[in-house]
């Protein structure tokens, strides 16, 4: 299962790039009467499409509603734009209630790419005041923070994989969509402990020649 998730995303993410082949974007037009989310039948549901920079912003006729209190004690507002899905550089996102597969990503704490990204659930999709569509996100704990614990994928870094707790941070924090590196697999190994898989196009492995 595990597998066919994977090339699954890995074909989604060739169908969307803009030198694919016309005839095999075609393709694409099939798998996404087959596979899309269906259409929007409530005004958060709509689509926040690509944008030209690195901010997404809402549609310019949605309108505030009130938010979960969750997210209140996040945003100090009673009221905001929410969202239930966007697209970023041809990748879809949304919230967990929405898409479950789509909510999975991996992203740097903070916006410091000098940190490992991290993963986490979108719980929701928000705009902040500046009308910029944001993340709020709760990240999954890393095992090896256990003294108890090994994560056994640590003696391979060329594979994508590290070991963490199947429980979610208690609170929120909120990720800028730019800050996202892309999706994960997420696999149970037992009752409380989990491991994630990077799908993302962009490797954090150094070269060989750079660990020469």
């Amino acid at each position: 299962m595990l597998q066919s998730y994977i090339k699954a995303t890995k074909l989604r993410c060739w169908l969307s790039r803009p030198d694919c082949p016309p005839v095999i974007r075609e393709c694409k037009i099939l798998f996404d009467r087959m596979y899309a989310p269906k259409s929007a039948t409530r005004p958060d549901e709509e689509l926040a499409e690509d944008p030209f920079d690195d901010n997404v912003r809402a549609p310019v006729s949605t309108t505030a509603t009130a938010v979960p209190e969750d997210l209140y004690t996040l945003i100090k507002r009673r009221t905001a734009i929410l969202r239930a899905r966007l697209k970023f550089d041809g990748i879809f996102y949304s919230r967990a209630s929405t898409h479950v597969g789509n909510s999975q990503v991996l992203f740097y704490p903070q916006g410091d790419r000098l940190l490992s990204h991290i993963p986490g659930t979108i719980c929701h999709i928000y705009a902040a005041p500046t009308g910029e569509l944001v993340f709020a996100v709760q990240r999954y704990i890393l095992l090896a923070r256990h003294n108890r614990h090994v994560d056994p994928f640590a003696m391979y870094p060329g594979f994508p994989a590290k070991l963490y707790l199947s429980s979610l941070s208690s609170h929120l924090e909120s990720v800028k969509v730019a800050w996202v590196v892309g999706h994960f697999a997420r696999w149970e190994v037992s009752s409380d402990q989990a491991v994630v898989l990077s799908l993302s196009r962009i490797s954090d492995v150094p070269p060989i020649s750079e660990i020469n």
